[in-house]
């Protein structure tokens, strides 16, 4: 038995006991709480396995989409990969391209016009331009007069090309690139944009006034 004060009382604990023994109830209720915190009750259960099963399904779609973008070429679905934005615009045709410097000269060209006749008719207009120009640069003839119209102000339509307005010194400098090559048609156009420009300068048509430079 523990030897009593002279007044009677029993001896005075040291306080440090008693706020040990607050912080240990403190951690152990944390704990606790913490633990509950991480069980979800039984009714919200069914709901967090269905956004499980939610966020696999559209992880397991996103997939089979980028699947789908590689190997829909050719399948006819028209316009799928552009719009998909999974493939950046203009991909499928740097690709090719570089399949093809590859693979070496000659180059198919006929080939290379008809893959870019079909990207234009599913609006994936980069790829298609890409090829037009990659051709055009190589004397290819048909894609030459694919990218003059494309800019030539008198056949210019939106739909058909990545810039918002007609761009005449482009449409003369591809149709002049065809003339020299002795494309009759070519060098029509290149008398019927002189004969815009000539109407166009009147207007104030900056670029129409430019383009009659190269005329004198």
């Amino acid at each position: 038995m523990s030897e009593l004060n002279e007044d009677g009382t029993s001896p005075a604990r040291n306080p440090l006991v008693w706020i040990s023994l607050v912080v240990i109830g403190l951690i152990i209720f944390v704990f606790l709480s913490g633990d509950r915190g991480l069980r979800l009750p039984n009714s919200s259960s069914g709901e967090a396995s269905e956004t499980s099963t939610e966020i696999s399904d559209t992880t397991t779609t996103a997939i089979a989409s980028v699947e789908a973008t590689t190997t829909i070429e050719g399948d006819g679905a028209a316009g799928a990969i552009e719009r998909s934005l999974l493939v950046p615009p203009g991909m499928r045709a740097r690709e090719y391209i570089k399949d093809l410097r590859e693979q070496g000269k000659p180059y198919p060209f006929a080939q290379v016009y008809d893959k870019a006749q079909k990207y234009m008719q599913e609006g994936s207009l980069a790829d298609a331009h890409l090829l037009y120009f990659f051709a055009a640069r190589e004397d290819h003839v048909p894609s030459i007069m694919k990218l003059a119209e494309m800019s030539d102000p008198t056949l210019f339509r939106a739909e058909d090309a990545l810039m918002d307005d007609a761009d005449v010194i482009q449409a003369y400098k591809w149709y002049r690139k065809a003339a020299d090559m002795g494309h009759q048609l070519a060098s029509e156009r290149v008398d019927g944009l002189q004969q815009w420009a000539s109407s166009a300068a009147e207007d104030g048509n900056p670029l129409a006034q430019q383009l009659l430079l190269n005329f004198r």
